[in-house]
């Protein structure tokens, strides 16, 4: 596993503390691990809809040509 570190602001390290009070967190690793995951499944998720997109007005060009 990769290490990241960053710097953050007083304001940036108040909302990680809201969100791990919201999302019951223990540790800002494990925050942001699911910060992460959601990020990337959601972006997986954007580009399928862009792929399928793409297919469906390919098979629509196809079916009247």
């Amino acid at each position: 596993m990769k290490e990241l570190r960053i710097k953050l602001s007083q304001k940036d390290e108040d909302n990680v503390n809201k969100l791990m009070e919201k999302y019951g967190y223990k540790s800002v690793e494990d925050l942001f691990r699911f910060l992460v995951t959601i990020f990337a499944q959601n972006y997986v998720e954007f580009l399928w809809g862009i792929n399928e997109t793409e297919k469906n007005a390919k098979d629509e060009f196809y079916k009247k040509y």
